[in-house]
């Protein structure tokens, strides 16, 4: 005879205060936020393992996906992709979903990696920072290399082409990038004009390595040439430098800001004195709305912790630029990109 398994009692406890702290806690919205840190996270950690190459490149068994790798963690973390929608597990293979095609696009990565690879050393301290027990710049930065290759990725693909259009028509044959990091206007430049050279310039010698092992890679480093050099110092910059006739300034010059809005003026007016034949001086600044769209609020943060000199949009440059000895001819803009950004064509009055 079969024994009979009685199921055991079930006892539910509850009271007030407790319902009351959980359904705080569930309408703060906290648990959401919990979800996307750690969502980003793990597309993060797609991103710098060999599963998304495995993944893009067709369905594939949990043993072929996870070969070479920790395989109990693997077989977990593929687990919690599906639950989120990023991968689909079916007869015993998992793919990408829609949404992991979208989330792991070179854009998509790009824009997660200016806050997760980056800038987490600083948004992670940002309490050591508002009460004095560390310092930017000396206790803390920013990851300076990733941020290069990942705002180049961004850059690239929405705002060169911006840059290029600006350049028509102008007759530029040597374009100067002041600030160029690692390089990627220029030789992006180069690549689609095989009549122009250029020169990059950046304070960092680690990013001019970048620039030059870049052009040669996409064979153009007999016309792109990379330098050090202080952007906000013109008075040393190399001698090369001074032979374009066509120069521009990305995403930099709101730095200078931190002196004082003369300081950009000064420089301008500088820039103007040493360069009598430029054709064109194009300054692309990025814009901030001061609100939660876009992730303007995380690039407000961002560019506060680290006291860089905020961005301004164009009804605060646009002055600036009445100051100076130069002259504002036209604003290129481009919607829906992002970082979002705002291209000052300026000549001299």
């Amino acid at each position: 005879m079969t024994a009979v398994t009685e199921s055991p009692e079930l006892i539910e406890l509850r009271d007030e205060p407790q319902r009351r702290e959980w359904e705080a806690f569930t309408l703060s919205g906290l648990p959401e936020m919990i979800t996307s840190a750690h969502a980003c996270h793990a597309v993060q950690a797609l991103a710098e393992t060999p599963l998304l190459d495995r993944l893009r490149s067709g369905p594939h068994s949990p043993d072929a996906l996870l070969a070479g790798m920790n395989q109990d963690i693997g077989t977990g973390f593929l687990h919690y992709l599906a639950n989120r929608g990023i991968v689909e597990h079916r007869d015993n293979e998992y793919f990408l979903t829609r949404r992991g095609d979208f989330l792991t696009t070179d854009v998509s990565l790009a824009r997660l990696g200016v806050y997760f690879d980056a800038y987490p050393t600083i948004t992670s301290h940002i309490g050591d920072l508002l009460t004095n027990k560390a310092v930017y710049g000396k206790d803390i930065t920013r990851n300076g290399a990733a941020l290069g290759a990942h705002c180049a990725t961004l850059f690239s693909f929405f705002h060169t082409p911006v840059v290029l259009k600006a350049m028509q028509g102008r007759n530029v044959t040597r374009m100067l990038d002041i600030g160029c990091g690692g390089g990627q206007l220029i030789v992006d430049a180069c690549v689609q004009d095989p009549t122009l050279t250029g020169i990059g310039l950046d304070i960092a010698p680690d990013a001019i390595e970048v620039a030059n092992d870049l052009a040669k890679r996409h064979g153009v480093e007999d016309r792109a040439k990379f330098v050090v050099g202080d952007a906000f110092a013109p008075s040393t910059w190399p001698d090369v430098c001074f032979q374009a006739d066509g120069l521009c300034i990305m995403s930099a010059l709101h730095e200078h800001f931190r002196n004082g809005e003369q300081a950009v003026i000064d420089l301008l007016n500088d820039i103007d004195a040493r360069f009598p034949d430029q054709r064109i001086l194009l300054v692309g600044e990025p814009e901030i709305r001061f609100d939660s769209r876009e992730n303007d609020d995380d690039f407000f943060l961002v560019h506060v912790l680290t006291g860089q000199g905020l961005p301004r949009d164009r009804s605060a440059w646009l002055p600036v630029f009445e100051k100076s000895n130069l002259r504002c001819r036209r604003v290129y803009t481009r919607p829906e990109a992002g970082p979002r950004m705002c291209f000052y064509d300026l000549v001299a009055r």
